[in-house]
């Protein structure tokens, strides 16, 4: 029976009986199944429900950073999270932890090791927060949310410890440093006094000592004389360029008497005037009382002349006595303000001096005050407001176990128990069956042959009529659909090896599913090399994969399907390109670019991708060739894009060795 090609003639008793025999005593095929299964089932649902039931209980804490015992830390900090992690697990929590749940209950206490509790407890950080959960498992639920909630009290209270014995330790820190701080702030408030009456600062306002206050009257005496020289200067100027231009100048005392001499010389001149209308000179001359007229008014002119030209000499003589005294006196402030500078600069320095000891006082009189309102809240303050640990949940009993799923591993056990039966139904079918070829009866002379046997001529023959019947069916739909064919992989290679970095970027766009006219639309912004995509805009708007193969090109040579301006070649200039791309490769006329464009829907449709799905990767397709294409499909159920490689495989070659 293992020789599977010999053939057995059942011409005698013999072979009968022994046919009978291994019919009767062989294996049937619901028998292997049924052992099979039940052995197989029996065997690992025993094992599914033999597994002891793990429960599972926790408990939420927040645990924040160290920091001084009146301090807040509100930031998340990964580091101290980890750190109390491994306190919480560490030995002498877990030997607390041991001890607190055997003086729990007294009557029934709960005695584990532990190395025991090590095992069952785990700690886990919620992420970006300073929450950690304390987990327990184990297979008794009671005992799990008491271990865990005797582990927090053990953390607690040393923690309560800790902080109490922070409090005390910091309270007595403070106050250590608030006696240092006393004891500097009199040693400075002493050493400020020295140096005050060391160099006679009477106040802490720099214009009320006596040195700059001294200096400031001087500089505004300074000013006050020099601003008098000025005015001095230019009344002696105005008064100089008056007398040149023969203007009246006199004592501001004399000018009304100089008026009324002026106003009694004119009266007389008019008096004489209108003599002279009615009288001779000669006439007045002999005549007395007319003859006393011309001599007054000859008097008076004369006077008024000496009284001016005595003013003028004694304005011009005050105006430079008053300029020269104005000089005299900036020059003495000068001096003065010139030796008084030097103390006062010297002054300056020391009072700067005393400024410093003065802010050096404050600043130690403020950290003083500082460090007793610290003080007061390290005593008032409520410790519990901002606890170092801070229990947010409790652990509680748990209803169900975490694991094993016994529905699901059963289900498991019973669907592998069903393939085994099967396949055990397979293998003994296998190692049993005999190969029945041309077995002949031979009845007087007639031969009967089994419909597998007879000679594939007679069956071809028998066939005929409907074999040619249902390829005229076929032909006559092909005739109907548009012809389809892939480009065959050894066309592409050549293709590939004969082209250059322009070319490859063309049959590489072609084997993604763009079409010419789509070529000709792409541009920098349609290349996505972080995302991996192309952006195709036109009637069919759509987002393809990028190649590998074409992004290698694009980063080390951009995007190459331009002219030397820069524009984007046409259609008519990227057909030239594979014509003579075709020439180069020594392949046949043929029209390339749709060839490609079907190589690469044939590559999708043998996948088993969907045809509804081929338009959102190759754009609009007409019904009838998206028709055509079923018929390359594989059987079975169609799978989504998502589950079909839309990347072409393009073997990569050595470009060849020339340059355009």
């Amino acid at each position: 029976m293992n020789d599977t090609d010999q053939n057995y003639a059942i011409d005698g008793k013999g072979d009968q009986s022994m046919l009978k025999f291994l019919n009767r005593f062989g294996p049937n095929r619901l028998t292997i199944f049924l052992v099979t299964f039940l052995v197989v089932l029996v065997i690992s649902q025993s094992y599914v429900f033999s597994r002891s039931a793990i429960y599972q209980s926790y408990a939420t804490l927040l645990t924040v950073p160290r920091t001084a015992i009146d301090q807040i830390s509100r930031e998340a900090d990964i580091q101290h999270v980890a750190i109390q992690q491994q306190v919480l697990l560490g030995s002498e929590l877990l030997v607390g932890t041991a001890r607190k749940l055997q003086d729990m209950n007294s009557e029934h206490p709960i005695d584990l090791a532990p190395a025991t509790i090590r095992a069952m407890l785990n700690v886990r950080p919620v992420a970006d927060t300073n929450l950690v959960e304390m987990i327990a498992e184990g297979t008794n639920p009671v005992l799990l949310p008491a271990l865990i909630n005797a582990w927090i009290d053990v953390y607690l209270t040393a923690r309560a410890d800790e902080v109490a014995s922070s409090t005390e330790a910091t309270m007595q820190a403070v106050q250590e440093e608030l006696t240092s701080l006393n004891e500097k702030i009199e040693q400075k408030r002493l050493e400020l006094e020295l140096f005050r009456q060391q160099y006679a600062i009477v106040s802490t306002g720099r214009e009320e000592n006596e040195a700059l206050a001294r200096l400031k009257g001087l500089n505004d005496a300074l000013n006050a004389a020099s601003e008098e020289e000025v005015k001095a200067k230019s009344k002696l100027d105005a008064i100089r360029k008056a007398i040149k231009r023969g203007e009246l100048v006199v004592p501001q005392n004399e000018s009304q008497t100089l008026s009324a001499l002026e106003k009694r010389a004119q009266e007389l001149r008019e008096e004489l005037e209108e003599l002279d209308r009615q009288y001779t000179r000669e006439f007045m001359a002999l005549t007395p009382s007319l003859k006393v007229i011309p001599e007054k008014l000859a008097a008076l002119e004369k006077e008024i002349l000496n009284m001016r030209q005595k003013g003028q000499v004694t304005v011009l003589t005050d105006a430079q006595q008053d300029y020269a005294a104005a000089r005299q006196t900036a020059s003495v402030i000068q001096q003065q303000l010139k030796t008084h500078r030097q103390k006062a600069a010297e002054f300056t320095s020391r009072f700067t001096e005393h400024d410093a000891l003065k802010s050096d006082l404050e600043a130690l009189e403020q950290l003083y005050r500082d460090t007793q309102d610290r003080l007061v809240q390290i005593e008032t303050r409520h410790t519990g407001k901002y606890p170092y640990v801070d229990v947010i949940e409790r652990a509680f009993l748990p209803v169900a176990p975490i694991r094993p799923d016994y529905q699901r591993d059963a289900l498991i056990a019973l669907v592998v128990s069903l393939l085994l039966g099967l396949a055990a139904v397979w293998f003994v079918r296998f190692l049993t069956r005999e190969e029945q070829e041309r077995i002949a009866i031979h009845l007087s002379d007639v031969h009967m042959h089994d419909q597998k046997n007879l000679p594939h001529t007679i069956l071809d023959a028998l066939r005929a009529p409907q074999d040619m019947l249902g390829k005229a069916s076929v032909a006559q739909a092909i005739t109907k659909q548009p012809m389809v064919a892939a480009l065959p992989d050894d066309h592409i290679s050549k293709l590939f090896r004969a082209a250059n970095v322009r070319e490859k970027q063309l049959l590489s766009l072609l084997l993604s599913g763009l079409s010419l006219n789509e070529i000709t639309r792409l541009h920098t912004g349609s290349f996505d090399l972080e995302q991996n995509y192309l952006t195709i805009q036109g009637d069919s708007s759509r987002k393809v994969p990028l190649h590998p193969a074409l992004k290698r090109l694009y980063i080390a040579h951009g995007h190459s399907l331009t002219d030397p301006a820069g524009e984007n070649l046409n259609v008519t200039e990227l057909q030239a390109l594979l014509d003579c791309l075709q020439i180069d490769a020594g392949v046949s006329p043929i029209n390339l670019a749709e060839k490609l464009r079907q190589t690469y829907i044939l590559y999708l449709v043998r996948q088993g991708v969907r045809l509804s799905e081929l338009e959102s990767v190759m754009g609009y397709i007409p019904p009838a060739e998206l028709s055509a294409y079923g018929a390359y499909a594989p059987m079975g159920e169609k799978q989504s894009l998502a589950a079909i490689n839309l990347i072409y495989p393009i073997m990569e070659v050595t470009p060849p060795q020339y340059t355009l």
